[in-house]
């Protein structure tokens, strides 16, 4: 397709992501960073391509520098493989800059999918997608940040109090005191997908990915265990009620040792102009042991559009006076249509 060396020359310009154990990458709203979410998303869609980009922000009300998360995607269907099946191509990128420490980690993925239907309208396709990518987690701010036995020592009265841990003072493992810890590594996901079309304008998919496949060392000391694979398992509906409103509920839940997280979603969709393909659409959500969210957002066309406010429900909220993230996030699928070749017909009537 003409789009592939657009696609490929956008791609070499994006060069950031986030992943961290604690704290790897999580959205309220999930299903708008869909390569994330399962690389089997590259490509699943109706269209030339796809553009978009989510921006979380938390703890904000809690700590002086807080966790704060771009993400830009891109995909596209470059390949036809006989009438009905398909080749699926993207790349994500994003980071992910975490306290006082300036936790900061990199990465640029990317990932291809293959979509195989299953009938012969297309209306239920199986998908099997892969991922890979080179990330870089770097702590530029080390000496701000506060161990446990400085804190015992300013407890205790003494003066001048300093930290003995080896991640700054170098023993332990490579390195000197104060020098900006870094580490780069390899990651590999996968993912598969289901999709289907059924009458009367319902849709909807199920999926399960794998992240982090080869458990990479991702620690700054090469004394700590590996980064162990990321489990996830997605679904969301999407059926009509009348012309005028549908609901779409959405459910995920993700395990990476020892965490795990579910979320639940119910919108409800008003089309407010059918003919042009205008909706809004608003909900609620819950995190669980977490935080319950607000949801909000429009579909203009081909453009999508959503906001998240999460309320913390957790003892967090005595902290953060129930202030939690807030995330907003868009994509664009574009169509670029083949201009047809007519052949010029000359009429001669007989006369």
């Amino acid at each position: 397709m003409k789009l592939t060396k657009t696609l490929l020359f956008s791609l070499a310009f994006m060069a950031m992501a986030a992943s961290l154990k604690s704290q790897d990458l999580h959205n309220s709203l999930f299903y708008m960073n869909p390569l994330h979410m399962n690389p089997a998303f590259s490509g699943a869609y109706e269209g030339t391509y796809r553009i978009g980009g989510v921006y979380r922000d938390q703890a904000r009300s809690v700590v002086t520098n807080a966790y704060s998360t771009p993400t830009i995607f891109i995909d596209a269907p470059v390949v036809m493989l006989g009438k009905r099946h398909w080749l699926g191509v993207g790349g994500l990128m994003f980071q992910d800059a975490a306290g006082d420490g300036k936790l900061q980690t990199s990465s640029f993925q990317l990932s291809g999918a293959l979509h195989l239907a299953l009938d012969k309208k297309s209306q239920k396709i199986i998908t099997i997608g892969v991922q890979w990518g080179q990330v870089q987690r770097k702590l530029k701010n080390p000496e701000n940040l506060v161990f446990a036995d400085y804190l015992e020592q300013v407890q205790q009265g003494m003066g001048n109090a300093a930290t003995n841990d080896p991640f700054l003072t170098g023993t332990g493992g490579s390195g000197s005191p104060n020098d900006d810890p870094q580490k780069n590594y390899s990651d590999i996901n996968t993912g598969v997908l289901f999709t289907s079309k059924e009458n009367k304008g319902t849709s909807y998919n199920f999926g399960f990915s794998v992240r982090h496949l080869t458990t990479p060392d991702y620690n700054f000391k090469s004394a700590t265990p590996d980064l162990p694979m990321r489990l996830t398992a997605h679904g969301q509906l999407t059926t009509p009620i009348n012309e005028k409103w549908s609901i779409t509920p959405e459910v995920y839940y993700t395990n990476i040792s020892p965490a795990s997280q579910f979320q639940v979603h119910g919108w409800a969709g008003y089309h407010i102009k059918p003919e042009k393909r205008i909706k809004l659409n608003f909900g609620l959500g819950y995190r669980s042991n977490d935080a319950g969210q607000v949801l909000l957002g429009i579909d203009y066309g081909d453009l999508k559009a959503a906001l998240a406010y999460d309320v913390t429900l957790s003892a967090l909220n005595e902290a953060n006076n129930y202030k939690g993230g807030f995330e907003i996030a868009v994509y664009y699928i574009g169509k670029i249509y083949k201009k047809p070749d007519v052949k010029p017909a000359i009429l001669c009537p007989h006369l």
